[in-house]
Order: C-alpha cells, then structure tokens, then sequence
C-alpha cells in the first residue's frame, strides 16, 4: 500500500509564515504526496511557490465552523480559484441539517457544484456531530449533485475522524461517492485502517511521522 498516494498534506494552523508554506511544498514534492491544503489567504502564494511542479492545491472554505451564508461561500470559491486553488474543501452549515433544512442544503450543493466547475469539490459535514441517518441523508444529497468527495470533518471540531463512519458510509453507497478522512489521523497505523474502511484520502498534518 503505497500511503504517501493517499495523503493530503495540510496546513491550516494560525499565523503561517512563508518558510512554513515553502516547507510544506518541500515535504509534498519529496514525498509524492499529490495534495496541498492551504488556508485561502495563502493559496496566491503557494500557487506561486508551487510553480510548475506537479502538486494539487486545495484550500478550505466556509471554515472551520461552516456559518458563513451561501452567497459568502459561492465569493470565496471565486477568489481561491482565481488565485490558483485546484480543491475545495467546504464546510457545511450543520444548523442545517439539524434543523431539518434539507431543501436548503440541497440548494447550497448545487450551487457550490456549479461554482466549482470541473474542480474537485470535498465537502466536509463533521460525522462526530450528526447521527446515522444524518450522515446518510447529507452523502445521499452530495451524491445527487455530483459532488466529488464527503469529508468526514475540519479537525478543529468535534472528535475528528472514526472509523464507522467511514465503513458506513463505504457500505451505505459503495462507490457513489469518494471519502475523504480528516481530523486526528496522526500515524502510519491509523491512516491504513482508514483506508480498509473505504476511506479514499487522508487528510493529515502528520505527513512526515505517517511516511517515516
């Protein structure tokens, strides 16, 4: 199992210093690990420290706690894509789902879809907080509007990524719908239970103690 395939390095942690975007390019390219994730402010400068290399840029939206409006999310998709993000990671608004909006939040897929385009489009739901069938109604939405990835969560909430829910999902849809786990993965032991349990990336800040 060749893990750094299934890594996406990640770099979301406050006050970010260039040397530490050029470090984790470094890390990306040394270890074939096909995806950055940055934090939107920085996804001009770490397309410009990526250059011509062969690595994904993905950077978060509506993060980490998913309240900000539509009409805020659709305006920073724009930006990170001008800027030069190839990934979305988005967060949901989970006041949503708990208030049973489902018609809102099918409205909000679409629109994130469309603004997306042909960019690879994750939405991160936080599986720690919602239920079963919670987790089956919202996979069940982001699979009618062809959204690329559900992500298990940001990291910064709740208690991260879990192996059932990962398996739920994998033996709920199969291969509709790819899985992104996040949130606590730290070692080599960890990510490849992930990926028995159906999980198609990690998200991990932990690149170098997974692949040492």
């Amino acid at each position: 199992m060749q893990l750094n395939s299934y890594l996406e390095h990640t770099i979301l942690k406050q006050g970010l210093l260039k040397k530490n975007i050029e470090e984790a390019v470094e890390i990306c390219l040394n270890n074939n690990v096909p995806t950055l994730v940055a934090p939107p402010s920085m996804i001009n400068l770490t397309s410009e420290i990526i250059g011509t290399n062969e690595l994904s840029l993905c950077t978060v939206i509506g993060f980490p706690l998913g309240y900000n409006s539509m009409s805020v999310k659709l305006y920073e998709i724009q930006d990170v894509i001008y800027n030069g993000a190839n990934e979305i990671d988005l967060v949901i608004d989970n006041s949503l789902v708990k208030n049973g909006n489902w018609k809102e939040l099918n409205l909000e897929f679409a629109a994130y879809r469309k603004a997306c385009g042909s960019r690879i489009l994750k939405v991160i739901i936080e599986t720690s907080l919602l239920n079963v069938q919670e987790i089956i109604n919202i996979t069940t939405l982001l699979i009618e509007n062809k959204i690329d990835f559900v992500k298990t969560s940001t990291g910064f909430v709740g208690e991260g990524a879990k192996f059932e829910h990962i398996a739920l999902i994998k033996e709920t849809f199969r291969d509709q719908i790819k899985i992104k786990a996040s949130g606590g993965i730290r070692n080599k032991e960890s990510v490849e239970k992930f990926i028995e349990a159906g999980a198609d990336r990690i998200g991990t800040s932990s690149t170098l103690e997974i692949l040492s």
